[in-house]
């Protein structure tokens, strides 16, 4: 469909650019989050590690050095960045909520650090005390709102409930096709809109896929 002015949240790769143009969408984007490392230190000796981000491997590798410490992560690209800088990553889903529940139930005699932002969805923590489990959690990176208004777009991609916080505060979704990284993304959508399409897996890959299903519905 020609026209459909669609608004990416986070500024993607070129690669990810020129797949979206190729669905026939107007593309504009900004970096509606700022991410920041901060400086942090912890003990990881006997602990298994638990990152639900990119972002929190980048900043917690780039200043502390180990290898093969047991990790669980959310997200396929978390899990692949864990594995290339040589962590052994024990188990993977897609959301923070299931990561939460399957260590809680499956894994008893191993005790976690949280390698995470300043700003944070509260599934882990909270679950870990209802539980009387301990846990550390580390503050890794702080994350900055960087707002800006950006006028009628028919189609918005969303990566992260801040990113929802952040455009909220110049735009507003009217009409828009909201199209969510995540069912975490899309709960923080939901108070706004129901057009919502979460993608299949939290990838900026299954992200385009969605876009693309939801132009051929307008055809």
């Amino acid at each position: 469909m020609d026209n459909f002015r669609l608004l990416s949240t986070k500024v993607l790769s070129p690669h990810q650019n020129k797949r979206l143009i190729q669905t026939g969408v107007s593309l504009s984007s900004w970096n509606f989050i700022a991410i920041s490392p901060l400086s942090f230190s912890a003990n990881v000796k006997d602990q298994s590690l638990i990152f639900t981000s990119q972002n929190a491997v980048k900043a917690t590798l780039n200043q502390l050095s180990f290898t093969a410490k047991k990790c669980y992560c959310v997200g396929d690209k978390t899990k692949t960045l864990l594995e290339k800088m040589g962590q052994k990553v024990v188990k993977t889903t897609q959301n923070a909520a299931d990561l939460v529940d399957f260590i809680l139930k499956n894994i008893k005699n191993e005790t976690f650090i949280f390698f995470t932002g300043t700003h944070r969805m509260p599934e882990i923590e909270k679950k870990f005390s209802q539980h009387l489990r301990p846990l550390t959690v580390v503050e890794t990176y702080t994350t900055a709102l960087t707002p800006k208004a950006v006028g009628k777009v028919e189609g918005i991609l969303f990566f992260s409930p801040f990113g929802v916080t952040s455009y909220l505060q110049k735009n507003s979704l009217a009409t828009s096709q909201c199209f969510a990284l995540g069912t975490t993304t899309a709960e923080a959508l939901k108070p706004y809109t129901q057009s919502i399409t979460i993608a299949h897996k939290p990838t900026v890959e299954h992200l385009i896929s969605a876009v693309r299903k939801h132009l051929n519905t307008l055809v």
